[in-house]
């Protein structure tokens, strides 16, 4: 009796069912992968979203007055076709990097939002400066980087009865502003969705500013 082989069909048979396994096993894999890189993703925006809103709400939450009055204005900002708000405020929150700066003190701080470079999304930056005339002394150049992949960044400002604002400014003519802070502040900040960039993933904090007048009521 002689060994008898496959013939054709059965090993096309053979590769086609061996294809189908490899093809299932492999689409498996790489929707593992593509979960994991979302999940990976999702974990540090939410960590960036975390620790830069949790730095605004100290810095607020610590106004403060410099020479009897408050300084807390927001300045429109155009970067390209979207328009954003730089947010300046004196702040007991000074931040100091090194040995060489005082440890505390009253600071103007302000948020802005700059250009990405290598990633998608724009970049927010925190600058701190002791003691700055906001007035008479340009912005500091730079700034520490709070976070990037950054989509959008809004606030609505609230004074003591409640009314919305999307704008303040302490120096000029409004009442319920001069001189004065927001009682609160809601931020809404936005981070690129990777996977879906029509849906970006919001963040939202209201922060209440405990003394918001210069003068004792």
């Amino acid at each position: 009796m002689k060994d008898r082989g496959f013939t054709l069909i059965e090993i096309l048979i053979a590769v086609l069912i061996l294809g189908i396994v490899l093809s299932t096993v492999y689409a498996s894999y790489t929707g593992t992968f593509r979960i994991i890189r979302e999940t990976q993703y999702d974990a540090e925006v939410y960590g960036m979203a975390r620790s830069a809103l949790d730095r605004m709400a100290r810095d607020l939450q610590s106004v403060a007055l410099w020479r009897g009055a408050f300084t807390f204005v927001t300045k429109p900002q155009a970067l390209g076709n979207r328009e954003f708000v730089r947010l300046v405020f004196r702040s007991a929150s000074h931040v100091a990097f090194n040995d060489k700066e005082a440890p505390g003190g009253i600071a103007l701080i302000e948020y802005g939002v700059k250009e990405g470079t290598d990633k998608e999304g724009y970049l927010l930056t925190r600058s701190d400066s002791l003691y700055r005339d906001p007035g008479k002394e340009q912005s500091p150049p730079g700034g520490f980087l709070l976070c990037d992949r950054v989509e959008a960044l809004t606030y609505t400002f609230f004074d003591e009865k409640g009314k919305e604002y999307n704008d303040w400014n302490s120096d000029g003519d409004v009442p319920v502003q001069k001189k004065r802070v927001p009682a609160a502040v809601l931020i809404r900040l936005s981070f690129v969705n990777e996977a879906d960039r029509e849906r970006p993933t919001l963040f939202m904090t209201r922060i209440r500013l405990p003394f918001n007048r210069p003068e004792v009521p």
